[in-house]
């Protein structure tokens, strides 16, 4: 089960890189005020059949994106449902926070005010108990 957590972590950080990337690019062209509505007029020219490339890479681009995205959504639930199977509080909430919502084990510590080594067992002791309900 912890790989498949360790997983839904690196889609997750792949979806924020490409919306990143895409948002850079879309900026660095500032393509956001292109009119894609064909006037009938003569074809175009090389800038404009080079910016018409561009724009279907970006459409290409946008849905692998959505793709990737859609991959994650099924990842995430699929572990909040699993995580939610745990029948120990602290177990659950130690595993909902490390793997949904990326805490720092810091801040998990800070916030439901237990020790490092004890938010460490509880980690262990919630993947042992979904490795074993499987």
């Amino acid at each position: 089960m912890k790989e498949f957590f360790e997983k839904m972590i690196s889609q997750k950080r792949k979806v924020e890189m490409m919306k990143e990337e895409y948002q850079r690019i879309k900026q660095s062209l500032d393509i956001s005020g292109i009119n894609y509505e064909n006037t009938g007029g003569s074809s175009g020219s090389r800038k404009a059949d080079a910016m018409a490339e561009i724009v279907a890479e970006m459409v290409d681009f946008e849905k692998e994106m959505k793709q990737e995205e859609s991959k994650l959504a099924v990842m995430q639930l699929k572990a909040t449902a699993t995580i939610s199977k745990l029948t120990d509080d602290n177990e659950r909430e130690v595993l909902r926070r490390w793997y949904l919502l990326q805490q720092s084990e810091e801040k998990i510590r800070h916030d439901m005010g237990y020790s490092q080594s004890m938010i460490y067992e509880f980690r262990k002791r919630g993947l042992k108990h979904l490795e074993t309900s499987e």
